[in-house]
């Protein structure tokens, strides 16, 4: 309904119109008020979790919308968007050069990384991307294979369902099996705490719940820091993109524009991600 038709409703033509303007505007805003849009959002399961605290924070000065944001694939979604089934695309990577298309409008909203810690005082300061693939997959058992003493591989990581694990299973295993000798466990925290207490342990952690009571290791020779993630040099990263169509709504380019903006920034550093704006 748009503001002509709101002032044919209450009968006002073009006589009389000064007289009324007040109660047309009243009348509007009331409208406006108890609007009420969704803005459907579906994607890669760990960017998700992100993205709620996103929402949480955009509908409170956005009150008239509503947001379900669903758990799923980063190319399942990306056709749903296509499809219109979608608001709005989340992805852990960049659109392929066969994805990408003259429509679509994606940007980089955040970077999370993944860290590989063991003891601070292990010898091991760096391993290759193949040998932590096969340290996990418990190909690799003692560290003496990686430069380091003769001792075998504890590995702790967490249970299933967690998205830090279906990170590393992406990631880092790239379609290979994580060990079953691996200990499972229920926070980022207890794998932290289980590996600062084992010379021989090793386990994987988000970035953003890392502890100093281990050290990460380098991997590819490429430490772990801000600016290696930033610039795509160290390995274990996922990079969360937003993809809409570029028939897109106001309130879409609302989302987008709160995600990008210093606000919605700051929500995703307080979860853990790297700002990217």
């Amino acid at each position: 309904m748009n503001r002509r038709r709101v002032l044919k409703i209450i009968g006002i033509t073009g006589t009389g119109l000064a007289a009324a303007a007040f109660g047309a505007r009243r009348y509007w805003a009331d409208y406006q008020a108890k609007r009420r849009t969704n803005l459907l959002i579906a994607g890669a399961a760990p960017m998700i979790s992100y993205i709620q605290k996103i929402a949480d924070a955009f509908t409170k000065t956005h009150k008239n919308i509503d947001i379900v944001a669903e758990k799923g694939h980063s190319s399942g979604a990306l056709i749903a968007l296509e499809r219109g089934g979608i608001d709005i695309a989340v992805m852990d990577r960049n659109l392929t050069q066969d994805e990408f298309n003259l429509t679509d409008h994606n940007c980089l909203a955040g970077i999370d990384g993944l860290g590989l810690v063991v003891h601070p005082e292990s010898p091991v300061k760096n391993v290759t991307i193949e040998q932590a693939r096969f340290i996990f997959e418990g190909l690799i058992t003692n560290w003496k294979e990686v430069g380091g003493p003769d001792a075998p591989i504890n590995m702790y990581g967490r249970q299933e369902g967690s998205t830090t694990r279906s990170s590393i299973e992406d990631i880092l295993m790239a379609g290979g099996q994580l060990s079953r000798r691996i200990k499972e466990m229920k926070t980022a925290e207890q794998v932290s705490s289980a590996v600062a207490k084992d010379p021989n342990g090793i386990g994987y952690v988000s970035v953003r719940t890392m502890q100093d009571i281990t050290r990460a290791l380098s991997i590819n020779g490429v430490a772990l820091n801000e600016k290696n993630l930033l610039i795509s040099l160290y390995p274990l990263f996922r990079a969360m993109f937003l993809v809409v169509n570029g028939e897109s709504t106001a309130d879409i380019d609302k989302f987008v524009d709160f995600t990008l903006s210093d606000r919605g920034q700051k929500v995703l550093v307080a979860t853990g991600m790297l700002r990217v704006r």
